[in-house]
């Protein structure tokens, strides 16, 4: 972990994701550090597949030129919480040691667990670190509802670890208005240690820009999708609804919602943009309207294809699970223009007041199915239109820019 000593430098670590998962989040949020620190070096410390990901998404968008990627190991995926701690412990336990000797500006963990909290709190007090620090708390923050289900897990639980003596020097970051509030109504004597700051994002270049697969994207009065219309060429192709995302969450009311609207293929094909894990403790649900589900993640290109095709984006994830946790998918529509319709939830709602129209929330799976209905009867072309354009103004409070004056706050608020 040897650091360069020419500048004040910025540690970022990614402390629990392998390959792929969270690597267009992680891109963003350095993004967020750099224009947050402009004066700084960021070190960005994860798994070494992990840091290919980020680092070919900050190519992509031609900002990696300021970091320093470095290979730490990270704990393994392991069943019981128990036996994640000591690698957590000797993770965090070399993160301050450097830091300290480094002098750093802040340090800034990407995620955190249960475990991981705990780490980063017990190590911050024996190493006797004091720069401003913060950790990202996603997905695992809805556990604090519930208890674990196995007993031996639930001392290091998220739930628990909360409640330990808090170091004044850190602040755990809630990804969204909503989530936070919902903390304070949940925890509100733990909500000194939370700020809030919006999923960062950073959108793909020319995202409705032709390629060979879809040369092309419109919809005309009657609601039919064409692809090619302006390239000249006569492809007609019906909407397409699409699922976005790993299966696990909502797939199978997707596939009811295809089952009743069961559409002529002329008219609407229902896609999934994502996968079904073949190792899932859940059946794989099918539906004769949803032709094709891959088993194993997509490559970024596959996925972009698909979703670029989609009229519409349908989210029919657990609403109260989104009452902690931001969604990826929602994001996910956003980059790409995308309306969405919504099985209504506190997050999304959230963004729907500060964005104006971006799609349709519905409060139940029968409200979906009438509103893919209404639209295929009669496609809302100039509302479409608003939506699109509403996403694409609105969008720009995820994007780096726009976060890191806040970051900053934050960062500086902890500092003592």
């Amino acid at each position: 972990m040897a650091a360069r000593a020419s500048r004040p430098w910025v540690m970022v670590i990614e402390p629990q994701c392998w390959g792929f998962e969270h690597s267009v989040y992680n891109a963003a949020l350095l993004q967020t550090v750099c224009r947050a620190y402009p004066s700084h070096e960021v070190a960005f410390c994860g798994e070494r597949t992990h840091l290919d990901y980020v680092k070919e998404e900050l190519d992509r968008a031609g900002t990696s030129d300021r970091m320093d990627f470095r290979s730490v190991n990270i704990p393994e995926r392991v069943a019981s919480n128990w036996g994640r701690l000591p690698l957590e412990f000797a993770l965090c336990g070399r993160v301050f040691e450097e830091a300290n000797r480094q002098g750093v500006a802040a340090v800034v963990f990407c995620s955190t667990t249960g475990t991981g909290l705990l780490a980063i709190k017990a190590m911050m007090r024996m190493k006797r670190f004091h720069a401003p620090t913060v950790a990202v708390v996603h997905g695992c923050l809805a556990s604090i509802l519930a208890m674990p289900r196995r007993p031996w897990n639930w001392r290091p639980a998220l739930k628990h670890v909360l409640a330990l003596p808090h170091p004044e020097n850190l602040r755990l970051i809630a990804l969204g208005d909503s989530i936070l509030d919902n903390i304070r109504k949940v925890k509100p004597k733990l909500q000194h240690q939370w700020s809030c700051l919006d999923l960062a994002c950073i959108w793909p270049p020319d995202e409705n820009a032709p390629d060979e697969g879809h040369p092309g994207f419109c919809i005309d009065a009657n609601g039919i999708a064409s692809f090619g219309a302006n390239t000249g060429q006569a492809a007609v192709h019906p909407l397409r609804f699409g699922f976005l995302g790993v299966g696990v969450k909502g797939f199978d009311t997707f596939c009811r919602v295809a089952d009743d609207v069961a559409p002529s293929p002329e008219r609407a094909i229902f896609v999934m943009a994502g996968f079904y894990p073949s190792n899932a403790k859940k059946k794989q649900p099918t539906s004769r309207y949803v032709p094709v589900v891959s088993n194993r993640p997509l490559t970024r290109t596959a996925f972009e294809s698909l979703v670029r095709q989609l009229a519409y984006v349908v989210w029919t994830a657990q609403p109260d699970h989104y009452r902690l946790t931001a969604s990826a998918t929602f994001v996910d529509a956003l980059a790409f223009l995308k309306p969405g319709i919504y099985l209504r939830n506190d997050f999304i709602e959230h963004y729907f007041r500060r964005m104006g129209d971006i799609g349709y929330l519905c409060g139940s799976h029968e409200e979906i199915v009438q509103t893919i209905r209404a639209i295929m009867s009669s496609f809302p072309v100039d509302r479409y239109q608003r939506q699109v354009e509403n996403i694409r103004r609105g969008r720009a409070i995820f994007e780096p820019e726009a976060l890191a004056p806040r970051l900053r706050a934050i960062l500086d608020g902890c500092a003592r």
